[in-house]
């Protein structure tokens, strides 16, 4: 019987995903150290990516595209992005309302209507929401919505939580996420 030397039957070439040195592995390879920056790499992982989420690292945050619905991972001190799927101006900003009529507000920020304030006609699509005013209109938040004593809403809600405070009004729908 003679034996041949075992070849490499199927070797690749994959990126180390911490310092992006180049590493040459075998197929059959579930994970190595990388010769670069001597970090653990899941090789399965990388040449066999699971559709789990993202780990975001810190500094940053991932938001969606509201008009793609795709995920964006951006700075978390940034004010606005455009998404790099289609181009699309998300807005990151936070705002303190005291009256809008007819107006498209779409942020992935904080909406703060002010005690005595009124939106009226409007377009609402926003992160999270405190109502201390009245609303008289249709309103989607990706988080939270919450109604304070003398807040009123009349119209429809979606969002994922929703919080009516002792004395705060609605009248509508509303659509959990």
């Amino acid at each position: 019987m003679s034996t041949k030397p075992k070849e490499l039957d199927d070797v690749r070439e994959v990126v180390c995903p911490f310092c992006q040195g180049l590493l040459q592995v075998s197929a059959d390879c579930i994970s190595i150290p990388c010769r670069h920056c001597n970090r653990h790499v899941d090789v399965r992982e990388i040449l066999f990516p699971s559709k789990k989420k993202k780990i975001v690292t810190i500094g940053q945050r991932s938001l969606t595209c509201y008009k793609c619905c795709k995920e964006i991972v951006i700075d978390k001190n940034a004010q606005a992005v455009n998404c790099k799927y289609c181009y699309h101006h998300n807005d990151l900003s936070n705002y303190k309302i005291k009256n809008l009529f007819g107006k498209i507000i779409e942020t992935h920020g904080l909406l703060y209507l002010r005690k005595r304030g009124f939106i009226e006609n409007s377009s609402l699509r926003v992160g999270n929401a405190i109502i201390k005013g009245k609303i008289n209109g249709d309103i989607s938040a990706l988080g939270t919505i919450e109604i304070n004593k003398r807040g009123e809403i009349h119209g429809n809600i979606s969002c994922r939580k929703f919080i009516v405070r002792k004395g705060g009004t609605f009248e509508g729908n509303v659509s959990m996420k």
